[in-house]
């Protein structure tokens, strides 16, 4: 985090790849929160977050036990039309799994098949 705050001093400036390896970072580190307000900070800094973006947040969610804001974080990013792909249902899916809502989890798994098969 510290790195993307550095970028911004110097002449390097932040992209969608350092934004999203720092999104990874939270994912290891359960800081979801972290990991949102990256995501939110793309959108500041005029850069669009790609699916691997997307799917490191869910991620970090799942991780940080928040299956709520994984599954906001997924119907995100299928409204803003990105391809969305058994990594992106799987961690959602995974999210559900971890806060005992199988019903979310169900319907997920559901959608995969209809999207997948």
């Amino acid at each position: 985090f510290a790195m993307l705050a550095a970028m911004t001093q110097t002449i390097l400036e932040p992209n969608v790849f350092s934004y999203s390896s720092a999104i990874a970072a939270c994912e290891k580190t359960h800081e979801w929160r972290r990991a949102i307000a990256l995501l939110t900070a793309m959108g500041l800094d005029n850069l669009q977050p790609n699916a691997i973006s997307y799917n490191a947040a869910i991620s970090a969610c799942e991780k940080g036990n928040e299956w709520q804001q994984a599954i906001q974080l997924f119907v995100a990013m299928v409204q803003v039309m990105l391809e969305h792909s058994v990594i992106s249902y799987s961690a959602a899916i995974s999210a559900c799994e971890k806060g005992r809502q199988w019903q979310p989890a169900l319907r997920l798994l559901a959608a995969v098949g209809q999207v997948f098969l």
